[in-house]
């Protein structure tokens, strides 16, 4: 026996652990003065979904009064997981509807929600556009979940305004006025989701009229696989209309949890050794792909050559695609026959981007290697000796922490003598850029070994345990760009120094994995890993760059 606490919002929920033929007693606490009261005996119902979710297509109104009281509940009791399972199913077996928007130009008030993305932490991602020439929706939006009628609204200081040349045409000659300088919104609204007790799989959203009446919007789906709903967000804004503010306060922080999401989804990644490593390799030299095989043979081939990739090296290729997984080992043990270079496949569970790739290759090397090389699939060596050149400098000097080579385009010109960083515009944002880049391969200025900022991430050779005391690649950034010189920069609050080796020369077909990314290519993951990466580290690179020049010169800081 025991107490039951009061009803929630009419719900009384009773949890018992007897078999489903036995019957449950409820007895009312009698208060002083009442009359004696007979017992209430419910009958269990076999085991089996609750009626809830029986009646889930009904759109019955009782039903919905009951899911509304579950969510209710849910909400006091965030912890209850059986009500959580319960209310997720019934919120799933709810059938969707088609998307409703207000897009006829000769009403005076239109809009529409396209996106209403759970962002996989509580929060949602919402877009669309409003056009309200008259100013009838001046009591602002509220998200609402069909299934309780539970809704939210969002604070104006949340909604950020933005052009839509999209909708000139559709609305130029509209009886009533076009939709404005700046019809679309971008919000996101973190903690939503506590008060409905749960992710939301379509979202409405109310415009609440000046006169007290609500026009509604219904959004597509939102409940997608985080790497898709990632993407979503970062194709919500046409890059002529994005601005800091936008990125600062609707997408970064979408981005970043939705970035999350997606690694926690993550499953271990599958490693297969082809031939027989050397067993105390100096070296691990972790090479990430990504669809483009296509520079496998030639760069085997060249490390084939070098007697420090057969003597000092632990060779991993990590295949960021996996279902190439078999076109990847038929190409790696036919190599292998050909060159007897033995190397390990490490294949990932599912495209994580360059970061999640590279401690992966990390993770799977000898840990007798005490270096790690991080290599593009897109480098190819020019003649044997490049990694010894490489090594010389953290031999010499235990200060050291990373070294990087010099890269050359096809045509032989330079394409990176070393990493440094200028800002866009007299107050904007860092941005990375590459001594040397353009200057032919044999210029003075690129003929000498110094000292710089950061070394780029196609061939970055590092100290492992420095590399495992930052913490590896941050994965923070999206697909890949910035991880590089966040790493170094990370590297340099150790208190070590990165140094560039001209005698290391590779060639370097740039960005011929990246380009075909389509969470990459056709989003704004650029603009968000280079905002990410000057609000982590402003601070920072502006004292660093004061000891440097920010580009080509007569002369650089410390030699």
């Amino acid at each position: 026996m025991r107490r039951l606490a009061p009803p929630v919002a009419g719900l009384l929920m009773v949890e018992t652990p007897l078999r489903h033929d036995v019957p449950v007693m409820l007895l009312p606490s009698p208060s002083p003065g009442a009359s004696r009261r007979m017992p209430i005996t419910l009958l269990r119902r076999p085991a089996g979904l609750p009626q809830l979710l029986a009646s889930a297509a009904k759109g019955d109104t009782r039903e919905r009064v009951l899911a509304r009281a579950l969510a209710r509940r849910l909400a006091a009791e965030p912890n209850n997981t059986r009500l959580a399972r319960l209310l997720r199913d019934r919120r799933l077996l709810t059938p969707l509807v088609p998307s409703q928007a207000l897009d006829n130009p000769l009403r005076p008030v239109g809009g529409a929600l396209e996106m209403a993305v759970s962002d996989g932490h509580g929060g949602v991602f919402v877009g669309g556009w409003l056009r309200d020439p008259f100013g009838l929706v001046a009591g602002g939006l509220a998200l609402r979940d069909p299934l309780t009628g539970i809704s939210q609204t969002i604070p104006p200081t949340a909604l950020e305004r933005m052009a839509r040349p999209d909708l000139t045409d559709r609305f130029v000659n509209a009886v009533h006025g076009g939709g404005g300088s700046r019809p679309g919104f971008l919000a996101h609204v973190p903690n939503v989701e506590r008060a409905t007790g749960g992710p939301v799989p379509q979202w409405g959203l109310d415009l609440r009229l000046v006169s007290g009446e609500a026009l509604s919007l219904t959004a597509p789906p939102g409940l997608l696989p985080p790497v898709a709903a990632r993407d979503l967000v970062l194709r919500s804004v046409h890059p002529s209309a994005l601005r800091p503010e936008l990125l600062d306060r609707c997408i970064m922080p979408a981005v970043e949890r939705l970035q999350r999401a997606a690694l926690a989804a993550l499953g271990p990644a599958e490693v297969v050794h082809i031939g027989s490593p050397i067993a105390v390799p100096r070296v691990a030299v972790v090479i990430p792909l990504y669809k483009n095989l296509r520079f496998l043979r030639f760069q085997i081939a060249a490390f084939a050559r070098d007697p420090a990739l057969r003597q000092d090296a632990h060779v991993v290729f990590v295949l960021d695609s996996p279902e190439q997984r078999a076109e990847l080992e038929h190409q790696l043990r036919g190599l292998n026959e050909i060159y007897d270079l033995p190397v390990t496949m490490v294949v990932m569970a599912a495209n994580a981007g360059y970061a999640s790739a590279c401690n992966a290759g990390v993770a799977a090397a000898s840990p007798a290697a005490d270096t790690v090389l991080l290599l593009n699939s897109d480098i190819i060596p020019t003649i044997p000796g490049w990694l010894r050149a490489m090594l010389r400098p953290l031999d010499a000097d235990k200060a050291t922490l990373a070294v990087g080579p010099k890269l050359l385009f096809e045509d032989g010109s330079v394409q990176h003598a070393g990493l440094f960083f200028a800002r866009e515009g007299a107050q904007g944002d860092w941005l990375n850029g590459h001594y040397g880049k353009g200057l032919p391969r044999r210029h003075p200025f690129v003929m000498r070994g110094c000292e710089v900022p950061g070394v780029t991430g196609a061939a970055l050779l590092v100290r492992r345990d420095a590399f495992e005391a930052v913490g590896g690649v941050c994965t923070d950034y999206v697909v890949g760009d910035y991880e590089d010189s966040d790493l170094c920069l990370r590297l340099r609050e150790l208190g070590g120094t990165i140094r560039y080796v001209p005698s290391a020369e590779l060639y370097h077909f740039e960005r011929q994995s990246i380009v075909g990314h389509g969470g990459y290519a056709r989003t704004l993951a650029c603009a968000h890993n280079r905002r990410l990466h000057h609000c982590r580290w402003n601070g920072a690179i502006t004292a660093l760059m004061a000891g440097f020049p920010a580009a080509d010169g007569a002369s650089r800081a410390k030699r």
